[in-house]
């Protein structure tokens, strides 16, 4: 209680004071050179999170997007391919999963009719599965190709963009079916 009456008072407040003066005087004259600018980047106005670029500035107009890479498109493409060909194969037992879902309704767990439906659903199950292996490669090319947008190339974004999104909506409509399946049936 002495300490602190004794910061407190008139005398000792002075040399508190400058020294806390003195304190923030070396923060503001510290070297800022080291650290990064907060200017507004190439990307950032390519992508529309900021101001477009004026004559006046001195910078150069927005980047000319590049053609994707020869590789990525084949890859994508491929990708593409086989999470259609596991739709199909869903598509492809999806009636027979619903006609042996509707058998099992009100069926007891363990019944005949309720283990069939058990296993067309897990059939569904698979058959998803092929198409979650392909957007999980999209996945890891979606980000490789955000990366890569920062920088300006955003050609390889655009196309694993459209590819994401067209599986990732087959997907969802095969989420939908077993989840409608499994509701209607509590199976």
């Amino acid at each position: 209680m002495r300490i602190l009456s004794s910061l407190l008072s008139a005398r000792s407040a002075i040399p508190v004071l400058a020294i806390a003066l003195l304190a923030l005087g070396g923060c503001a004259s510290a070297n800022r050179s080291r650290f990064p600018s907060l200017e507004r980047r190439a990307a950032e106005r390519q992508y529309g999170t900021a101001l477009p670029v004026t004559a006046n500035t001195g910078t150069s107009a927005l980047l000319e997007p590049l053609p994707a890479s020869a590789g990525l498109a084949a890859r994508v493409s491929a990708l593409r391919e086989r999470a259609q060909e596991a739709h199909r194969a869903f598509a492809a037992r999806q009636s027979a999963a619903t006609r042996l879902a509707a058998a099992a309704r009100g069926a007891k767990p363990g019944s005949e009719a309720w283990s069939a439906a058990q296993v067309a659903l897990a059939g569904l199950d698979s058959a998803r599965s092929e198409g979650m292996i392909s957007m999980a490669d999209l996945d890891r090319l979606l980000i490789a190709a955000s990366e890569a947008a920062v920088n300006g190339d955003d050609a390889d974004l655009a196309l694993v963009r459209s590819a994401h999104a067209e599986v990732q909506r087959l997907l969802s409509e095969e989420d939908s079916v077993i989840a409608e399946l499994r509701d209607r049936n509590e199976i």
